[in-house]
């Protein structure tokens, strides 16, 4: 890492799963439907409890427009690292109307944030820090993810990718953070993390905030509604190390 670790982004990397009321793991986390139930019944339920387990990487550049995707290998599960994290939460089903508006702004990009599903992943395992015999596992004290995604599953929504979108804010021992990814085929979420200092403004901003400032930079509105958005997300100014460096606007309406 480099000597000021909030130049690191970390990218998470791993697969999440719906946990059965009994404490089970369904084997087909993929549909995040109990064993019995619909898509229709599952999505109708308060609360789902989840599990996201897989691998996170460390990426040292303050510049996150400078770091890609990580690569699996063609057999493996997850991303080749010596870290690993296996966290739990509970996800609950916003109830705001979603709203097809998206010309006003990045915060209008997606919906109302109310209407998101929004999952606590505070509990589980936990995840790897250190090295050696340093190593031990930690859980953050608050990690709020909220995916834009109607049914918390891939939808395979190529033309509309924000509905592929995962947005986090949090803290824990180490300071607050931001995350920025999305979700894949095969239900995996890909996450970037970036800690910031205490006299950063972003680390007193909320879902909304993050959303904002994200969309203003990654995404391109067609007239007819179709949005484009930067893959990987987190490459955008928002999720550099230095706070203080200019955020410059991306988001503009296509011309045909």
């Amino acid at each position: 890492m480099t000597k000021d670790w909030r130049e690191t982004l970390f990218v998470w990397d791993g697969i999440i799963s719906l946990i059965e009321k009994e404490g089970k793991e369904n084997e087909n986390g993929n549909d995040l439907v109990e064993d019995g139930k619909t898509d229709e019944t599952a999505d109708k339920d308060d609360n789902l409890n989840l599990k996201w387990r897989g691998t996170w990487v460390a990426c040292d550049s303050a510049d996150a427009t400078k770091v890609p995707t990580p690569t699996r290998g063609a057999f493996d599960e997850f991303v080749s690292s010596e870290n690993s994290f296996e966290v739990e939460g509970t996800a609950t089903k916003g109830t705001a109307d979603d709203t097809k508006e998206k010309k006003n702004g990045g915060k209008n990009i997606g919906g109302d944030i109310s209407s998101l599903y929004h999952v606590t992943m505070t509990g589980g395992v936990g995840y790897d820090l250190g090295e050696g015999s340093d190593k031990k596992k930690h859980n953050d004290d608050r990690h709020d993810m909220y995916f834009f995604s109607p049914t918390l599953r891939w939808m395979g929504n190529l033309r509309d990718q924000v509905e592929n979108m995962v947005l986090a804010v949090g803290d824990n021992e180490h300071g607050n953070f931001i995350s920025v990814g999305w979700l894949r085929v095969g239900n995996r979420v890909t996450l970037a993390r970036r800690y910031l200092d205490e006299g950063d403004e972003r680390a007193n901003w909320d879902i909304d905030d993050l959303r904002k400032a994200l969309f203003d930079q990654i995404a391109t509105v067609a007239e007819d509604g179709h949005v484009n958005i930067v893959i990987p997300p987190w490459q955008c100014a928002a999720m550099h190390a230095n706070g203080g460096q200019e955020v410059s606007k991306r988001q503009k309406i296509a011309k045909e």
